[in-house]
């Protein structure tokens, strides 16, 4: 049951229809089986009375007492008797039971006849019963034996007389043994042919759910939120689901964009009265009468807006990017330009930190040209990157190295950084990607948290795979391992 549960419900469905029709068929076969061998027992019986009464009529009476055959009984032309006319055997008895006639396939008078049924032939006149071929100790072509004691009385006779037929019922077994054989062969044959067509048919039925669960898993982002499933045209229960699901993405549309919008309005208001604020501060921070406590207030308020600046800015990029691919110019951007464009800008930042920035860009093949142009947004590549370098060197212990390392494959170019700086753990590798999530508090590595989720964005928009591989510990006596990020970008 719980392998079935597992299942899909298309071939759920198959297996619930397949199993009621093969119920269903099987109960039917079975009446109908029963309906036949009734029918065709008392066709039989029916032969078997004719046949009686051929018999009967043919039968003469001397004056004596001696019964002889005026004619032999054999079948008119187009009678059709379904059992064998030499294969049957006959007993003639009085009305009191005693047998005066018998034929010579009997060995002895062995039909059975008891005094009920002596008693019931008087109101019947026709009694049917199935005997075997070994209580007569006699040979036929079948084992049982249909039987019948037949009530006849003529004028000119001086009593009633009993005629008992038995006759082998080999063509009924061989009827039903074919009927069993075609139940057999063709039911399974049906059931496999009709489950083929049920699984189809809930496959057809349930073709518009797939449609909606491949469009549904299509909406992967933010800039999809405008895209609806289709909505099928019969007015049934799946047309409400995808009237109900259009529903869900109308009100996350409207939601995210009441974020973006309230995002970028707040960044915008922000941003004019914290710049002209940082100016402000710079001037008063210049004046040559400030006390030094004063001083460092105002060094320490001006350290905190450059923060705000920053998280203000990181906001309205965040705000951009979840706008999606229609806010974006994608247009041909050379890699190798875009890394040292960030890598001069940083240099400042690396020699405060006594950390050096190493390059290094190849061509898998020795010799050939680097092919690094690719289409893609120049602001937002080089925001990346910059926020990979950047953090590599404010990561990185004095007095070590960043390399960065550009190489080109024949389908895809690998950008790396590596830093010597303490790692991140396993379980953070993927949290790091979160926005405002900080490995190292702020008062030691400074930073809005928002780097790391901007730079995913970016290469999510321009499908760069992001790889990080940091060990778990450095080896002794030297500086940590680090971290390691590889971005691959398509060719």
């Amino acid at each position: 049951m719980n392998i079935l549960r597992r299942q899909g419900i298309r071939l759920r469905l198959g297996l619930l229809y397949l199993s009621l029709f093969a119920v269903g068929l099987s109960v039917f076969c079975a009446v109908l089986f029963q309906y036949f061998q009734r029918a065709q027992i008392q066709a039989f019986d029916t032969t078997l009375y004719n046949y009686a009464v051929d018999i009967s009529t043919n039968l003469e009476m001397d004056f004596v007492g001696r019964l002889f055959v005026v004619n032999s009984p054999r079948p008119e032309a187009g009678k059709f008797f379904p059992f064998r006319l030499l294969g049957s055997f006959l007993e003639i008895r009085d009305s009191q039971g005693k047998v005066l006639v018998y034929s010579r396939s009997l060995n002895e008078p062995t039909m059975p006849l008891d005094l009920e049924t002596l008693q019931r032939l008087e109101q019947e006149k026709a009694i049917f019963k199935t005997i075997t071929t070994a209580s007569l100790g006699v040979e036929s072509t079948s084992p049982d034996l249909r039987l019948l004691t037949y009530w006849t009385h003529r004028t000119g006779w001086k009593e009633p007389l009993i005629l008992q037929i038995a006759v082998p019922l080999d063509l009924l077994r061989r009827e039903r043994r074919d009927l069993l054989l075609f139940f057999l062969l063709g039911i399974p044959a049906f059931l496999v042919i009709a489950g083929m067509a049920g699984i189809g048919l809930s496959r057809r039925a349930l073709k518009p759910v797939h449609d909606m669960t491949v469009k549904a898993r299509g909406i992967t982002g933010v800039d999809k939120l405008t895209e609806r499933i289709p909505v099928p045209v019969p007015p049934d229960e799946i047309r409400e689901l995808a009237q109900t699901f259009n529903g869900l993405l109308d009100r996350l549309e409207r939601a995210f964009a009441s974020q973006e919008r309230f995002i970028a309005n707040a960044s915008h208001q922000l941003r004019t009265p914290l710049t002209i604020l940082k100016g402000e501060l710079d001037l008063l921070r210049k004046s040559a009468a400030l006390a030094d406590g004063v001083r460092s207030g105002l060094d320490s308020a001006a350290v905190e807006i450059n923060r705000l600046i920053l998280l203000v800015h990181d906001l309205l990029l965040l705000a951009r990017l979840e706008a999606g691919h229609d806010s974006i110019a994608f247009t041909g951007v050379r890699i190798d330009e875009v890394l040292m464009k960030v890598v001069a800008r940083l240099q400042k930042l690396a020699h405060n930190k006594q950390v050096q920035i190493t390059t290094h860009f190849f061509a898998e093949k020795p010799g050939s040209e680097l092919d690094v142009e690719m289409q893609g947004d120049e602001e937002l590549l080089d925001s990346m990157f910059e926020n990979f370098i950047e953090n590599a060197v404010k990561y990185s212990p004095p007095n070590s190295v960043v390399e960065l390392t550009m190489k080109v494959l024949p389908q895809a170019i690998e950008v790396s950084v590596r830093d010597k700086g303490p790692g991140v753990p396993p379980e953070l590798r993927q949290k790091i990607f979160e926005r405002f999530t900080r490995i190292q508090p702020s008062n030691i590595v400074p930073g809005s948290g928002l780097g790391l989720s901007i730079a995913a964005e970016i290469a999510r928009l321009h499908n760069v795979k992001i790889n990080l591989v940091s060990p778990l510990e450095p080896a002794p006596g030297q500086f940590s391992p680090g971290t390691e990020v590889t971005l691959t970008f398509p060719s």
